[in-house]
């Protein structure tokens, strides 16, 4: 019994960094399906990876932001979207979510002028979806200080 005890620690200890990893992935993955759908204009792929439970700083639920986005993508405001060094802030962990993710994103303006900011977001986990995205603050470059624009 013993020796049983301990094969399944040691298979349990390897299993949670490989899970990790995996969900690691899977939010780099879930950040760049979403510039992707951004700049393909693509509202309903977009939001396949937004969380039933997103609230924006301002208080914005899903059906708000989408309303917003759209108005955005449709008058040409944003495009030309780009993510990079996305990473995890915390270990993910679908038993203690949320997840936190930083990167950097850019994104052309309707007059041409580009937005640069950090973004600082926050995942659920669904079993039937995956990695959600809850929130989502847009800081300018290397501060703490958030952009007025916000979603």
């Amino acid at each position: 019994m013993a020796g049983f005890l301990l094969c399944a620690g040691l298979i349990g200890s390897r299993i949670k960094p490989l899970a990790s990893a995996i969900d690691k992935a899977e939010l780099v993955r879930k950040v760049n399906d979403m510039a992707i759908a951004m700049n393909e204009r693509d509202t309903d792929k977009l939001f396949e990876n937004v969380s039933d439970n997103f609230r924006s700083p301002q208080g914005k639920d899903k059906q708000q932001l989408r309303e917003t986005l759209t108005s955005y993508l449709k008058a040409g405001k944003v495009k030309n979207v780009r993510v990079w060094d996305i990473s995890c802030v915390d270990p993910p962990s679908r038993d203690h979510p949320p997840a936190r993710v930083s990167f950097t994103a850019k994104a052309e303006g309707e007059s041409g002028r580009e937005l640069l900011a950090d973004c600082e977001a926050t995942f659920d986990y669904d079993p039937d979806h995956g990695w959600r995205l809850q929130s989502i603050r847009l800081l300018k470059p290397q501060t703490t200080e958030e952009w007025s624009f916000q979603l």
